[in-house]
């Protein structure tokens, strides 16, 4: 990290302030436009990128660009992660409303009214936890957690495997499962 010239006096002055962004944030423009690699996108491009000109983007050869959106929101929200974290949602059974919830994702799965799902995904938000790889792996092999909608990567968690008392188990901790999928 650099240090300001030692002529600043005070750190608040404006020319401090103007010193200190042009080390911290144009010095470093390459480190800042957070790269998208070939294994999230089908090639190697980077967030401000896809946000902003997206130069690469597939739908240039339209009838009249004018009107073209360039930018590629949802990709770049896929590809972004503001806390690193290596875990994966699940949905829990948290209370009648949680097994409502799931039951009701189910069921909208198999018929797939995707405006109906996409309004569940987002109440699914509550009722869902992030479990850590290795227990993630647990729960895999006991075949603790399901996807509710084949590719889509929502995942629900077996019944069996949901404390009231402390939440999500990696050991069968009820009897029983009453999903529909």
């Amino acid at each position: 990290m650099r240090v300001l010239d030692e002529g600043f006096k005070d750190l608040m002055a404006p020319d401090a302030i103007q010193q200190y962004f042009k080390y911290y944030f144009f010095d470093r423009t390459r480190e800042m436009d957070y790269s998208v690699s070939s294994k999230i996108l089908d090639r190697d491009d980077n967030l401000l990128n896809l946000l902003s000109l997206n130069d690469k983007n597939i739908g240039r050869n339209a009838a009249d660009i004018r009107y073209l959106l360039k930018q590629s929101f949802m990709t770049a929200g896929k590809a972004f992660k503001a806390i690193d974290s290596p875990t994966q949602a699940v949905v829990v059974p948290y209370g009648p409303k949680g097994r409502e919830l799931i039951n009701e994702l189910c069921s909208v799965a198999k018929e797939f009214d995707i405006k109906r799902y996409h309004s569940l995904l987002k109440r699914a938000q509550r009722f869902s936890v992030n479990v850590f790889p290795g227990d993630w792996q647990k729960l895999l092999n006991q075949n603790a957690v399901h996807e509710i909608q084949p590719g889509e990567g929502v995942y629900r968690l077996d019944e069996r495997y949901y404390s009231p008392e402390f939440g999500l188990s990696t050991t069968p901790c009820n009897l029983m499962s009453t999903y529909l999928c």
